[in-house]
């Protein structure tokens, strides 16, 4: 089994305040940035350490090798971070995605290295963008509708800005066979940042949240998309935004989840599926609509699909998860888990002690068989065949 390595964080900068003591073992810094102006990566990984865990049994695959009518599969990644050392594993993964012949693929957030605080070169965005396109490029040849919203990492300066929106200016391309309904706002309420997309009765929202205090336009375009007929009438409804509504790595603040819960509750949302956190998590939360009424809803976090870098879950997510040390990794000082949605995975000390999940690159599928939504968080092994992130009872 290895551990992920992450050695020098030299700057940070990330849409979360810096972590409170709930994190974990050891503080967990705010965020990283990928690459400096020369091209020295900031966050600096032993090579010789394998990115992925594959030695443990993991469970099989249902996922279905052909499409259906009433049964169909689409993934997310997230926190792509390109360029960075690890790039081969988005390559590894959009290869396979292809081979599973997923019907789209959403990106929710942080496709590049933008900082608010390392002074880039502008003249590098166009470096920066031009791996994205590359690398979701064969989706898209390959006929895989390819959905993506904005992350902090994309949207902090004017220019990461206009980089995101010259890379999928285009949208109406990206997205196709499908048909995009852009938001009519301006500012984050409008496409490609924030849009709505419907896909055999699965009502889906993309909404610009790359922090913890949703805008106010796009709070009113959400508001008025989840409230269509195209919403009201769908069998599932679910919204994609870049940060977590509930933290997995810290505390939720109270005011945001009583901002975004609110609105996900009033528009009946089933599912709300974000990444920003480096973590792979699926738990169902309730969240209240109205005072003295509240429903549950299902928060899906994807994990850093490029394994770049990553966090720790909090002492109170291990708690949720049954965490208990292991007798195999005894020796490591790591446990083995639950997912609260169901799913056994080990956590391995880091050589920063943390305690980490045992994937660093990770993606997930969603198969929609009618009303019924299964979902499977997975990886890929380096001859590109993908794996249940989940390890075998």
């Amino acid at each position: 089994m290895r551990a992920v390595a992450i050695l020098v964080v030299m700057m940070s900068a990330c849409a979360y305040d810096a972590l409170d003591g709930d994190v974990g073992d050891t503080d967990v810094p705010a965020a990283a940035e990928g690459l400096a102006d020369d091209g020295t990566a900031i966050i600096t990984i032993d090579p010789s350490e394998p990115t992925l865990s594959l030695d443990a049994p993991r469970e099989v695959l249902d996922i279905p090798e052909t499409v259906v009518p009433r049964q169909w599969s689409f993934a997310v990644l997230s926190d792509l971070h390109l360029p960075n050392p690890r790039s081969a594993n988005i390559d590894r993964t959009v290869a396979a995605l292809i081979e599973l012949g997923v019907r789209f693929v959403v990106v929710t957030g942080d496709h590049t290295n933008g900082s608010a605080i390392v002074d880039h070169r502008k003249a590098r965005a166009r470096a920066w963008w031009n791996s994205v396109s590359n690398a979701l490029a064969p989706l898209r040849e390959a006929g895989i509708a390819v959905l993506p919203i904005a992350g902090n990492h994309d949207t902090y300066l004017a220019w990461h800005r206009d980089g995101y929106e010259q890379a999928f200016g285009d949208l109406a391309r990206w997205a196709a066979p499908l048909t995009i309904r852009p938001a009519a706002g301006h500012g984050f309420a409008r496409a490609p940042y924030s849009y709505s997309v419907d896909v055999d009765g699965v009502h889906l929202s993309l909404a610009n949240i790359v922090d913890q205090n949703v805008d106010r336009d796009v709070q009113a375009w959400l508001t008025e998309d989840l409230a269509t007929p195209a919403a009201q009438a769908a069998r599932v409804r679910m919204v994609f935004g870049h940060v977590p509504l509930f933290s997995v790595i810290r505390r939720p603040p109270r005011g945001f989840v009583e901002q975004l819960g609110g609105i996900l509750a009033r528009g009946n949302v089933d599912f709300y599926v974000a990444g920003h956190e480096h973590v792979t998590w699926d738990e169902t939360f309730s969240v209240a609509a109205t005072p003295g009424a509240s429903r549950s809803l299902r928060q899906v976090t994807v994990g850093c699909s490029s394994g770049f870098y990553v966090f720790a879950p909090s002492k109170a997510a291990r708690t949720r998860a049954s965490c208990e040390p292991s007798r195999d990794a005894g020796a490591r000082g790591g446990m083995r888990c639950t997912m609260p949605n169901g799913g056994r995975f080990e956590l391995v000390r880091d050589r920063s002690q943390r305690l980490i999940e045992h994937d660093s690159a990770t993606f997930t599928v969603f198969t929609v068989t009618g009303d019924d939504v299964q979902v499977t968080p997975m990886t890929v092994d380096d001859e590109g065949r993908p794996a249940s992130f989940y390890l075998a009872d």
